[in-house]
């Protein structure tokens, strides 16, 4: 079980946020494998990109998104899947949270399922606690070509 209030939270260097780091698996070489997150969304603003990463990314209250010039709308509970590099920004109406799993393109993908905390668990690879709510996540391999 990863629980986001016993990590201290990482301000993001445009001031707009922070990022809580639950969990990493890297490979031999320390390449990031995969990275699951939870991000306090305190205004509008960029992301930063992670070329080679792949993000899903599960609003936790609504906002709205804007991926490679595209806006979308999100809910609490809806997932966005996109490219790391790809340039993202985030509008709020008032300040909310993101839990973000970043997987390397090629080697890995993720899948992430939502209950309410008091329901059992779901096979999972790991489980954060978001207060109510606990999302399980799945990670896969990706076969080798």
């Amino acid at each position: 079980m990863l629980d986001p209030s016993r990590v201290a939270p990482t301000p993001w260097r445009n001031g707009a946020g922070a990022t809580r780091e639950l969990a990493t698996g890297t490979d031999a070489s320390g390449r990031v494998l995969w990275r699951i997150s939870v991000a306090d969304l305190d205004r509008d603003a960029p992301f930063s990109t992670f070329p080679g990463l792949d993000r899903l990314f599960v609003a936790l209250g609504p906002l709205r998104l804007t991926v490679d010039g595209r806006r979308q709308r999100l809910a609490a509970g809806d997932q966005a899947r996109f490219a790391g590099e790809a340039p993202v920004t985030v509008a709020l109406d008032t300040p909310t949270r993101a839990l973000n799993v970043m997987t390397r393109r090629g080697a890995c993908r993720a899948e992430v399922i939502l209950r309410p905390a008091s329901a059992p668990r779901l096979p999972a690879d790991a489980t954060v606690l978001l207060e109510e709510l606990a999302a399980d996540i799945r990670l896969f391999k990706e076969p080798d070509d």
